[in-house]
């Protein structure tokens, strides 16, 4: 009898162990988690083992995405697991950039400062009433035709010597080369003017004068060197009308030289204007 009582205490023992084991979830030693397809779709990732104090809990992400969480079973342990996990998730985050809604210092001094400063004006040419033939000037051999030539415009013949022909030569490809024929013959009747009109004989002594800035350490092209013959051999001219400054715009800082534009505007050949004094 004794013994038919130890039994069933112990059978009675066994349940109260299996129960209990149930209700705290002990671990089934695997883990599955799931992960997003960039179709959107939910892909299986492989089962791993569990440690024996850890559980698993799922938290949903979106309606779509699932996340794994781990969990540690221990109370004690909870706390700074959760820490962890929400440092990790914290650092794995991107960081959203600050904007001050204050404006720097130094932007409202610029801003200042162009509210003083003068505004940028482009020069104009003057009208007329009577626009000019491009084809009477074309005709003529003048490569650039305006609404206002100068019909009583005239320069001289000029001899080069050698070392300024083609110091000339790389003048006209470093300053407007780009512009083929047409523009480098605009830089030669420039030269050619400032020799009439300011008394210079030397190509450097103009460069250096009158601060010419394009480069002469580039062989010039056939159609440059056509153009210097052109105008100084031939005694031809790009345009009907005297031109003695120039400059492109998109090559100043500024964007704008005052110097130039205070001076009679006679046209554009590209990005280059071209000014009388």
């Amino acid at each position: 009898m004794k013994e038919l009582l130890e039994k069933r205490m112990n059978l009675i023992l066994l349940v109260v162990v299996i129960v209990a084991a149930l209700a705290i979830g002990i671990p089934t030693g695997f883990r599955s988690c799931s992960t997003s397809t960039s179709n959107g779709e939910l892909a299986t990732v492989k089962p791993t083992a569990a440690t024996p104090d850890e559980v698993e809990t799922t938290v949903a992400q979106t309606s779509v995405v699932e996340a794994t969480v781990k969990v540690n079973a221990n109370k004690a342990k909870k706390k700074n697991a959760t820490k962890s996990t929400k440092a990790d998730t914290e650092a794995t985050e991107p960081t959203e950039a600050i904007v001050s809604t204050e404006e720097p210092t130094d932007t409202k001094a610029t801003k200042a400062t162009e509210e003083t400063t003068e505004p940028k004006v482009f020069a104009t040419a003057e009208k007329v009433a009577n626009k000019a033939s491009y084809d009477a000037q074309w005709n003529a051999g003048f490569l650039v035709a305006i609404d206002n030539p100068d019909t009583s415009y005239y320069c001289p013949h000029f001899e080069l010597t050698d070392k300024n022909r083609d110091l000339l030569e790389r003048l006209c490809m470093g300053e407007f080369g780009s512009g083929g024929f047409a523009g480098a013959a605009m830089i030669a009747q420039a030269v050619k003017n400032d020799m009439y009109y300011y008394g210079y004989t030397d190509v450097a002594t103009i460069i250096s004068q009158l601060h010419y800035t394009g480069r002469t350490d580039v062989t010039p092209t056939k159609s440059v060197k056509d153009a210097v013959t052109y105008v100084f051999d031939m005694d031809k001219d790009a345009i009907q009308h005297r031109i003695l400054y120039m400059y492109n715009p998109k090559l100043m800082s500024e964007g704008y030289s005052s110097f130039h534009e205070s001076q009679r505007y006679i046209c554009n050949l590209e990005d280059v204007r071209f000014f009388d004094r």
